[in-house]
């Protein structure tokens, strides 16, 4: 009866009661633990797999298991917005290995904490361990778009359209390369693609990260819709951002850019309502 209604769950429900029943059968292995941080992880419950892989790295573990299980951290530790601990995490995977994953999981906290230096030197030796590796390429896309180098971003987003280790969708991103570099077309199909098949996974992770922008992809393709000349298709997806992000400055922003240009009579007084619904959420 047990093999059969485990049978039924998803893959990582059913490795989670099977660790369960380990563990409650006497198994503290830190062994055990790590399987348990994984299975977590991949059910979505960051902060409990969190907690189980800090309880394996204080066990007795190989070498290339301690790495990988630091590694896990460290992405853990960037989806919950936490990145000075990511960053450390993922200096504790090297200490044991240096890989290509590690050196990704050090470089997107630090570009996201605004060290793009060290986020791009840190891209840089993971591709000279692996210059296949997907996730650095989108972390150094990541990059040269916040140091505005949009064409060698693209060139690295173009690469990997989903990553490990990577805090986002690069999907989105390449999108935003589009659009900067006055690709307005392009940036709205790239944009229909993500709204279209949802946000892509993190790390086998999934589920939304602690920094996540539900909106932004709306909010791209408002602005490539109005470069196009489409206002009214700009400002539906203005609303939709709205919908998604009530609390966001720059969907207002944005949407009073719209109303900027369209026709309507009230046009001027939304716009005017809405920077200053923008101005006071960037106090708050």
């Amino acid at each position: 009866m047990f093999d059969r209604n485990v049978a039924t769950l998803g893959p990582a429900m059913a490795e989670l009661v099977e660790c369960n029943r380990l563990l409650a059968g006497g198994d503290p292995s830190p062994a055990l633990r790590l399987r348990r941080g994984i299975a977590y992880g991949t059910a979505h419950d960051h902060r409990t797999a969190l907690a189980e892989l800090t309880v394996a790295v204080t066990g007795d573990l190989p070498e290339e298991d301690l790495a990988a299980a630091h590694c896990r951290r460290a992405v853990l530790y960037c989806r919950l917005g936490e990145h000075a601990a990511a960053e450390i995490a993922a200096t504790q995977s090297l200490v044991f290995r240096l890989t290509a994953a590690a050196y990704t999981a050090r470089a997107m906290p630090r570009c996201l904490g605004g060290d793009l230096q060290g986020a791009w030197a840190d891209t840089e030796r993971a591709l000279l361990l692996d210059s296949a590796f997907t996730s650095a390429h989108a972390v150094r896309g990541r990059i040269f778009l916040a140091l505005g180098r949009p064409a060698e971003a693209l060139a690295d987003f173009d690469v990997s359209t989903f990553a490990e280790s990577y805090d986002g969708d690069a999907r989105v991103d390449r999108a935003e390369c589009l659009l900067v570099l006055g690709q307005a077309a392009l940036a709205v199909a790239a944009c229909d693609e993500v709204i279209l098949t949802g946000p892509a996974g993190f790390f086998g992770l999934g589920g939304p990260s602690a920094t996540a922008e539900p909106h932004r992809v709306h909010l791209l393709r408002a602005r490539a819709n109005l470069a196009l000349g489409d206002p009214l298709a700009a400002l539906a997806d203005c609303f939709l951002a709205a919908a998604l992000s009530p609390d966001s400055p720059e969907v207002y922003e944005v949407r009073a850019e719209v109303y900027q240009v369209t026709d309507a009579s009230d046009s001027s007084e939304d716009a005017t309502a809405d920077l200053a619904k923008a101005a006071e959420l960037r106090v708050a």
